[in-house]
């Protein structure tokens, strides 16, 4: 068992995302809230963490793998050899909290005060346009669908929504780990709503929201009625992806009047919208 010191004065190690933990468990989480600090070498994080660098090198391995961090290579000023330092990349970077879903949920609280809902539900079918566009441009339309839902798993993940298939049976359910907007989507529940039929449209299959992390669980879950089992070599494919109508252009905002009356923020009613 490896051995964390839990009174590290190290203050980019003091607090851990919960959906960083679930992601990468506890020692990985730690070294990547580490490296938010800047670039660190094997020896720096050992003692921040209070671990072996052995140890080190095999949390730091299997994040270069999965491509969250990159190293680079310091020339001594001494003798020896140049010294590895390792950093985030932005894929790395995506994992980490931030403060856009503040600034996103004032945004569209801002469109449902000044347009009503429908001005939320046509940046939402604008939003939803422009991301299956993207996702069917890297998806093969020659594929099986559950070829295809491989390929979108790997979209999504690189997208900051790391995902993978589970088998359900004889079909398969898609399981989304973590959500980047998790607290955006906990007030605008819409949001589940619209990802899940883009998966269906991008998959030519039925898909069912089952959870959401936003609703409270461990991780997001689309039923995906996909025959788990890979089809043989030259069975037709079923339909392929389909690219979104060209998406709608919201109009800009209409002139303020010459005296407008101050804009009072709502009361929350505390439902999520």
């Amino acid at each position: 068992m490896i051995f964390l010191n839990t009174d590290v004065t190290v203050s980019s190690v003091t607090t851990v995302d919960d959906s960083l933990l679930d992601l990468l468990g506890d020692t990985r989480a730690r070294v990547v809230l580490e490296l938010n600090d800047g670039p660190r070498g094997v020896a720096e994080i050992a003692a921040a963490l209070q671990l072996t660098e052995v140890a080190v090198r095999r949390h730091l391995h299997a994040l270069e793998h999965d491509g969250l961090i990159d190293a680079e290579t310091v020339r001594r000023d001494g003798p020896g050899r140049p010294a590895a330092r390792y950093r985030l990349t932005e894929r790395g970077r995506r994992l980490l909290p931030d403060r856009s879903a503040e600034l996103a949920n004032e945004l569209l609280e801002f469109l449902e005060a000044d347009g009503g809902q429908r001005a939320v539900l046509r940046f939402l079918r604008w939003r939803r346009a422009r991301q299956q566009a993207r996702y069917a441009d890297g998806l093969d339309a020659d594929a099986s669908p559950a070829q295809r839902a491989e390929q979108l798993a790997q979209l999504l993940s690189d997208d900051g929504f790391p995902s993978r298939l589970e088998a359900d049976g004889d079909s398969l359910i898609l399981r989304q780990q973590h959500c980047a907007i998790r607290d955006v989507a906990a007030e605008n529940p819409e949001l589940c709503a619209f990802e899940a039929a883009m998966f269906r449209d991008l998959l030519g299959v039925e898909v069912t929201r089952r959870e959401t992390i936003a609703g409270g669980h461990d991780a997001c879950r689309c039923h995906l009625a996909v025959d788990a089992a890979e089809p043989a070599a030259g069975d037709a494919p079923c339909a392929p992806p389909q690219a979104p109508e060209q998406a709608p252009e919201i109009d800009p905002p209409p002139p303020e009047p010459t005296n407008p009356r101050p804009r009072h923020r709502r009361a929350s009613d505390g439902n999520p919208r």
